[in-house]
């Protein structure tokens, strides 16, 4: 049984289902939800994390998988092209900029630089002045995140996954033991795969995963301390001339986001730029997540007249508030839960964890099991003691990606 139907319980889903398992989703659908995290336009899809070789390895494995999925299914959702990372100042070691590149270059990637013209060369639509240091990541791009998430449900069901509509109204215990979800009738609507309607009352399982993303912490309140649902604002832009704002013109980018926040994607061919912003964003209720205020708004415009000149009085299209749900550490949870037998958290993708969609499954699965992987150990259990112990540590954003 596993509660949530985004990209985490998706690829969790049809792994444990190509593994010989019987696989129930439960969700409050129809899915993909509308408000989930990873039900969304665009996601960046990314190599670079500083000086952490890990996550950078984690990647370069997650985009052979993108690779693979853009030849076995039916359209292209990732699109390859690149990765810009931009720096106000030069780049020096010990920020993520430098880090980055370094890791990048010791690793056989040889990522371009975009200083001395170069920028205003290759990317006209920037303000170059304002980036004199920076590069081109060879290897990244951006995914159809919606869309990826509409097809691994397709083919969930295709491999034999059951799909039931309903609430979460709790776990199932019996003695020690997770054996089931309590549930409700489902409250959502909207348009998209649509479960079994379920009326008040258990679903039994021999296991639970909970892949809930922004609602985990609220559904497992004794997460509280590690996980914790954050808004993050994005707005959408509108522009004249999309090509201008697309392909080698334009790949995604993170603008000094160390010490801005600012990163986007290319336009779409509807005309809409997605400008997003990353940092400790606002503590909510996922229920509740509150709107895009004018504030931010304005802050948005100002960085476009700043660094994207050309589109100062783009015309806000939408705006969407994105849930994070962040760990202490910015570290994915992908577990069992040591003190309810039967019970696996697939959570905390803190703002970056949808690029590993490919081998998401694969994780969580082994996680169900019990196996361990290379991964594992940086996404083992932790409790609100580990948090408390790693104070310095709390709350790290880690994510640059919705």
């Amino acid at each position: 049984m596993i509660v949530g139907a985004g990209v985490f319980g998706a690829s969790a889903g049809l792994e444990l289902r190509r593994r010989g398992y019987g696989v129930t989703l439960v969700d409050r659908g129809p899915v993909p939800q509308e408000r989930a995290s990873s039900t969304d336009v665009s996601k960046m899809i990314r190599m670079d994390y500083g000086s952490d070789v890990f996550y950078h390895e984690l990647a370069e494995a997650a985009i052979d998988g993108w690779e693979r999925w853009n030849v076995d299914w039916p359209r292209r959702l990732y699109h390859p092209g690149g990765f810009l990372v931009l720096a106000r100042e030069r780049m020096r070691p010990g920020g993520f900029e430098f880090e980055s590149h370094r890791v990048l270059s010791e690793r056989g990637y040889s990522p371009e630089w975009m200083g001395g013209g170069e920028l205003s060369r290759r990317f006209p639509a920037w303000n170059a002045s304002r980036y004199p240091d920076g590069y081109l990541s060879p290897r990244g791009g951006w995914a159809e995140s919606g869309a990826v998430v509409a097809e691994l449900l397709r083919l969930a069901r295709e491999a034999g996954v059951r799909f039931a509509a309903a609430d979460f109204g709790g776990l199932l215990s019996s003695e020690s033991r997770i054996s089931g979800v309590k549930v409700l009738p489902a409250t959502s609507g909207g348009k998209g795969i649509s479960g079994a309607p379920v009326p008040e009352g258990v679903l039994p399982a021999d296991q639970v995963v909970v892949c809930a993303g922004a609602w985990t912490p609220v559904l497992l309140p004794w997460l509280d301390g590690v996980l914790r649902t954050v808004a993050q604002p994005v707005v959408h832009f509108g522009v004249n001339d999309p090509h201008e704002f697309q392909g080698e013109r334009f790949p995604p980018f993170a603008a000094d986001i160390a010490g801005t926040g600012w990163y986007g994607f290319p336009a779409l061919d509807d005309g809409r730029l997605k400008l997003g912003h990353h940092g400790e964003g606002r503590v909510v209720h996922p229920d509740d997540p509150g709107d895009v205020g004018a504030d931010h708004i304005e802050r948005a415009r100002a960085f476009l007249a700043e660094s994207l000149p050309g589109l100062a009085g783009a015309p806000v299209m939408e705006t969407r508030v994105c849930l994070y749900c962040d760990s202490f550490d910015g570290d994915l949870l992908i577990a069992r839960d040591p003190e309810r037998e039967g019970l696996t958290v697939a959570s905390g993708g803190s703002g970056h964890g949808f690029k590993f969609a490919p081998v998401l499954g694969d994780l969580i699965a082994d996680a169900v099991e019990g196996r361990t992987n290379r991964w594992s150990g940086r996404f083992r259990w932790r409790s609100e003691g580990h948090a408390r112990a790693e104070e310095a540590r709390l709350w790290t954003p880690t994510g640059l990606e919705s």
